[in-house]
């Protein structure tokens, strides 16, 4: 199945302390190869590199993520990585440092995602980039050694992504819930309900979403919820249907999130996390699922004509493919996933740039924490890493500003649901006041 982003595992690997979190599974050795899909520990050494002001001795990156294994993988992340890195070589480097990426596969483990932070540490790289890892574990032995991690996904089982003091978390997906009402009006719906698990862990993103519909004059009725082993959904259909909802912010993932979306009827709007359902499965659900909008980080890969950084991206992607990483092809590329693991690389670069003395990671980490107003390009709104959220637990999450996207059946992808942008954050905070 198609890799998912972020959200999706809650369900199956850290439901209770991920989504407690929110609102209060690399080989050993470090050989030098490719860093593509399915390479257990790897260096992308000269990604472009050759910059005619990249004098200065190298410094690396690294980026963790899950590749080859029977669950869920990210080899777009890694291309996305490797295809920044030849962009930051081809423009100088970082300070003047050609830069390696080095590439290690957590393998969906919680021991191999700890080595791999390990291995960040013995090989004292400048930063770890767009990391993503289910299990845990990475953010102490980083924290520690004081190793930045920039574009973290945030879905670890310990929730240390999102709170320790060297992770910076540009994907604001853990707020999804709280811009679910608003995109669900936007698309049509005016009696919203929902459909969560019955865990205590899930409260707070249903509490988010509450106060999405509180904030947009949509008071969220009926609130459904399940067990997590719910295999019969239809009695759950049918107290939907009952209750009139015409709009349903969903906090199930995976089978029960593509049942609600598939037997609800075309009356039905469904809203979701952008990067957490497979396009692949979607399109089996033909006309059905078009009905179904997503809270996303980031602009849609379409939009590149109106974010002229999404096209450099689109251009640094073509030219990893090029150069024969698979990984890069753009039948794999995702908006969320490659642009946050695109846009981790961006952040180290200018943020590197800045850097006063010499360029280590104990320096990264000093300026990062030093940094406002930095622009990339649209993508995101311009970020403040000197002001942590005021959410116990997802301090670390540095943008709060979603966009809305909705199914297409007929081109079997995303599309853009409206130009608007919706922050996370005010949203909560006009519900509160």
């Amino acid at each position: 199945m198609r890799r998912r982003f972020g959200l999706g595992r809650f369900a199956v690997t850290a439901v209770a302390a991920a989504l407690a979190a929110t609102l209060a599974g690399c080989g050993g050795s470090s050989a030098s190869g490719s860093a593509g899909a399915g390479s257990g520990s790897g260096t992308a050494a000269g990604n472009g590199s050759g910059g005619d002001a990249a004098k200065g001795s190298p410094t690396k990156l690294m980026i963790i993520a899950p590749t080859g294994t029977a669950g869920t993988n990210y080899p777009e992340m890694v291309a996305a990585a490797k295809a920044a890195v030849r962009g930051v070589n081809a423009r100088g480097g970082i300070g003047g440092h050609p830069v390696t990426l080095e590439y290690c596969n957590e393998r969906n483990d919680a021991a191999t995602a700890k080595k791999c932070a390990q291995q960040a540490v013995d090989d004292h790289v400048l930063a770890v980039v767009g990391e993503i890892s289910g299990t845990g574990g990475i953010m102490p032995i980083l924290e520690k050694a004081g190793i930045p991690s920039i574009g973290s996904a945030g879905i670890s089982a310990d929730g240390s992504e999102l709170s320790s003091p060297i992770s910076f978390v540009i994907s604001p997906l853990t707020l999804y819930p709280a811009v679910c009402p608003a995109l669900l009006a936007k698309s049509g719906a005016r009696h919203i309900g929902l459909v969560g698990y019955d865990l205590s862990a899930s409260d707070r993103l249903i509490t988010m979403a509450v106060a999405g519909g509180k904030a947009t004059g949509h008071p969220i009725d009926p609130k459904i919820r399940i067990p997590i082993t719910t295999s019969d959904f239809a009695p759950t259909i049918t107290q939907l249907s009952r209750s009139g909802a015409d709009g349903v912010v969903l906090v199930v993932f995976d089978q029960a999130a593509y049942a609600v979306i598939s037997k609800s009827g075309q009356q039905v709007r469904t809203c979701h996390a952008g990067g957490t359902l497979s396009p692949k499965f979607l399109a089996t659900l033909g006309t059905a699922a078009d009905r179904l909008v997503v809270a996303t980080a980031f602009p849609e890969l379409s939009q590149a004509s109106q974010f002229p950084e999404v096209a450099r991206m689109l251009r640094e992607l073509d030219a990893e493919q090029t150069a024969g990483d698979a990984g890069a092809a753009p039948a794999l590329r995702a908006s969320t996933s490659t642009t946050d693991a695109w846009l981790s690389v961006q952040i180290a670069e200018k943020v590197g740039n800045q850097v006063s003395g010499d360029l280590t990671a104990k320096n990264l980490l000093t300026a990062l924490n030093k940094t406002k107003h930095l622009d990339l390009g649209g993508i995101v709104p311009p970020l403040d890493l000197t002001t942590t959220l005021p959410i116990p637990g997802a301090e670390r999450i540095f943008n709060t500003t979603m966009r809305g996207s909705r199914w297409d059946s007929a081109s079997k992808s995303f599309v853009p649901l409206g130009p608007e942008t919706y922050n996370g954050l005010d949203i909560l905070r006009r519900a509160s006041s």
